[in-house]
């Protein structure tokens, strides 16, 4: 459920501050060509956010294509996606090929972006790994590549 005092203000603030994984990511094949996962990621002061992510096989074209979110009582903190193109709300321009997106909420235009560096395209474990640096987001321990159909 997405909150009322949700800001650009707080949204900024929540992606900047160091956090850290809480919960093992374990990704769950839906059917042959879906995997999800849900984790918690917990701030130094003990906010808690919800980090998901996805990765799709199109068996049609033999490509595949992830996405990752980190939202704070249903608002998006920051979220990645690998769609062609995203227009911007008031007139702020199109952003072509995989992008990133910030405060989501009733309240709050979502706008695109491309990270700098970039979030890997090529590989999913790549991708998960620079969307969790550039989210300030430590992981707490030993990483093990996740596996994909």
């Amino acid at each position: 459920m997405a909150t009322s005092d949700f800001s650009p203000e707080l949204c900024e603030q929540l992606f900047k501050v160091p956090k850290y994984l809480a919960s093992r990511i374990v990704w769950k094949q839906i059917g042959s060509l879906k995997c999800l996962f849900l984790a918690k990621v917990l701030t130094e002061d003990g906010m808690g956010l919800d980090l998901s992510g996805y990765w799709v096989k199109n068996g049609r074209h033999n490509h595949s294509t992830w996405g990752f979110s980190l939202t704070y009582f249903g608002d998006c903190v920051r979220s990645y996606d690998m769609a062609v193109y995203h227009k911007n709300p008031g007139g702020g321009g199109k952003i072509r090929g995989p992008h990133k997106h910030k405060f989501s909420s009733s309240k709050i235009d979502r706008f695109a972006y491309k990270p700098d560096p970039p979030i890997s395209e090529d590989n999913p474990n790549a991708a998960l790994l620079d969307f969790l640096t550039e989210a300030n987001i430590d992981l707490r321990g030993e990483y093990q590549h996740f596996m994909f159909p």
